[in-house]
C-alpha cells in the first residue's frame, strides 16, 4: 500500500521540527515492490517488498552529511538526526553545496498511478504465466520470465517549506524461450508500462518462442560491418550510451563526447546526428511514469536535447548553472526520454535489407573511450541474417565496437515509438519511448558463440 500524502508530509514535518542544524532535507522513499519468476513451465519465485526509508541531511554552513533510517518512531529518528548532526559538524565545507530549494515550485500534475497497476497482484501474474508456460509447452520450448511491479512514492521536504509527493506505478513482462537442445533462443518484453491491459504475455510468449525455434542451430559468418535493425530493447540500450554526454559540465570541462575543440567549449548547436535523430525529455507523457520533479526539489520541464541531429541544450545542475550564470536545467537527460520514430515496420525494414542482420537483445555492454562514445557489447537471443530482404537463417552472436556518434548519423530507418526500459534492470525507473531502428555500416569485430 502506498503512502498518502498526509503520511508523508507528518513524517517529514517530524524530522524537520526534531532537527536543530542550519538548514535540513528530508528525502522519502517507499512502497511495494514485488515481481514473479517463472521458468521450465512453473512459478519459482513470488517476491513481495514493502519497504520504506527516510534520508535526513543536515548542513552547518558548506558542511553537510547525510544518514538513512527505516523506522519512523521518535527514538529512532532522534538517534539518527542525533548521529547525522554529529557527523555534518566533523565534515570538510563542499564549496560545490548549492543553498536549498524554495517553494515555490509549480510540478506538473498527471495520473502516474493507475488502479490496473497499483492492484496488479500474484494472481493476475499468476495467470499470466499460465497463458506463457501454455504456449511454451504446445511449442516445445523452455520458457523463463520476469514480472516485476513497482508501487510507489517518493517524497521530499525542506527546512526552506519546500514539500514534494509522487505516487507513481508500473509493471513489465519479460521472457526468454530457450530450445530443449539449447541452441535456440529468443527474448521478448515490454517494460514499464502504466496500464497492465497493454501487456499482452501471450503474443509476448509466441514471439520469444518462434525466435527461439528460428534461431537453433546457428551459423558463423565473418565479422565486419553490417547493416542492423535494431528491435526496441536494443535500440533503448543503444540510446542509453550517449545520454549521460549531454551534461554540460563534463562537456566544459572537455571530457565528454559533447566537448568543443576548446576548453569550455561545446558543441551546443552544431549538427551532430543526422537528420532524423531527434531526442527530447517529455514531462508528463501519458505513456511514460518518470517524475515531474527535477533534480533537487525543482519543478521538471518538457526539453528537446537533440533536434534533426542538432544538439540544442545541455544537463546544467544547479551548482554548474549557478558557476556559469546560467539557469539549472532541473530536468535530467534521462527524464522520460522520446526519441522520434517513423513508420516503418521491422518487417519492412527487413525487406529493404540487402544483407543485414536483425538484432534481437543487446548483453553486457561496457564504454570503451567517453569522448568519441565508443561502446563495446554482445548480441544475444536471436540474431538473424538477412539476405535480399529476407531472413535465411540463424547466426552465430557477435561483439561488436561501435559509437552511436556514429550510428546515430547513419539511421536509414525508424519504427514507431514503444515503451521500454533504458537500463539492464527492469523494475527501476527509466523507461523511454524508443523504437526499433535500422542502422548502416554497425561493426561487429568478433564471433562470440554462446546462446
Amino acid at each position: 500500500m502506498a503512502y498518502s500524502r498526509d503520511e508523508i508530509k507528518q513524517i517529514t514535518d517530524k524530522v524537520l521540527n526534531m532537527c536543530k542544524a542550519d538548514a535540513v532535507e528530508v528525502r522519502f522513499s517507499g512502497g511495494e515492490r514485488s515481481a514473479t519468476r517463472f521458468a521450465n513451465s512453473s512459478i519459482t519465485a513470488n517476491l513481495i517488498e514493502h519497504d520504506q526509508e527516510v534520508q535526513i541531511t543536515v548542513r552547518y554552513g558548506q558542511k553537510a552529511a547525510s544518514a538513512t533510517t527505516h523506522q519512523f518512531d521518535d527514538d529512532s529518528l532522534k538517534r539518527t538526526i542525533d548521529a547525522v548532526q554529529a557527523l555534518a559538524r566533523r565534515k570538510p565545507d563542499n564549496p560545490e553545496l548549492m543553498p536549498l530549494v524554495k517553494p515555490p515550485q509549480t510540478y506538473l500534475e498527471f495520473d502516474a498511478a493507475l488502479p490496473s497497476a497499483v492492484n496488479f497482484g500474484p494472481a493476475e501474474r499468476a495467470r499470466m504465466v499460465k497463458a506463457s508456460t501454455d504456449i511454451c509447452e504446445k511449442k516445445g520450448v523452455l520458457g523463463a520470465g520476469y514480472i516485476p511491479k513497482f508501487d510507489w512514492v517518493d517524497g521530499s521536504a525542506n527546512s526552506e517549506g519546500l514539500f514534494t509527493y509522487f505516487h507513481y506505478a508500473d509493471a513489465s513482462f519479460i521472457l526468454t524461450c530457450r530450445t530443449p537442445d539449447q541452441t535456440g533462443s529468443g527474448w521478448a518484453g515490454t517494460t514499464g508500462v502504466k496500464d497492465i491491459k497493454n501487456i499482452d504475455a501471450e503474443m509476448l510468449t509466441n514471439v520469444a518462442a518462434d525466435k527461439a525455434i528460428k534461431s537453433r542451430k546457428p551459423r558463423a559468418i565473418e565479422p565486419g560491418n553490417y547493416t542492423v535493425i535494431l528491435e526496441p530493447r536494443p535500440a533503448a540500450r543503444y540510446l542509453s550510451l550517449m545520454t549521460n554526454s549531454l551534461n554540460a559540465r563534463n562537456a566544459e570541462e572537455g571530457r565528454s563526447f559533447m566537448s568543443g575543440k576548446q576548453r569550455g567549449e561545446t558543441r551546443l548547436g552544431e549538427k551532430v546526428f543526422g537528420d532524423n535523430f531527434t531526442l527530447r525529455s517529455e514531462i508528463g507523457n501519458p505513456i511514460l511514469r518518470q517524475s515531474p520533479i527535477g533534480q533537487d526539489g525543482l519543478a521538471a520541464r518538457s526539453i528537446t536535447w537533440v533536434e534533426k541531429g542538432v544538439v540544442k541544450n545541455l544537463f546544467y545542475d544547479r551548482f554548474w548553472a549557478n558557476r556559469q550564470k546560467k539557469d539549472p536545467t532541473g530536468t535530467t537527460p534521462n527524464m522520460s526520454l522520446v526519441m522520434e520514430g517513423g513508420t516503418t515496420s521491422v518487417e519492412e525494414m527487413i525487406k529493404s535489407t540487402k544483407r543485414g542482420l536483425l538484432v534481437s537483445f543487446f548483453w553486457y555492454i561496457r564504454p570503451v573511450d567517453q569522448m568519441t562514445l565508443l561502446n563495446t557489447g554482445m548480441t544475444r537471443d536471436g540474431l538473424f541474417l538477412i539476405e535480399n530482404g529476407e531472413i535465411v537463417g540463424p547466426v552465430q552472436n557477435f561483439r561488436w565496437n561501435e559509437s552511436p556518434a556514429v550510428s546515430f548519423n547513419n539511421i536509414s530507418a525508424l519504427g514507431p515509438q514503444v515503451p521500454m526500459h533504458t537500463g539492464e534492470a527492469y523494475d527501476n525507473p527509466g523507461t523511454a519511448l524508443v523504437p526499433a531502428m535500422k542502422l548502416e555500416d554497425f561493426t561487429m569485430t568478433s564471433i562470440s558463440p554462446a546462446v
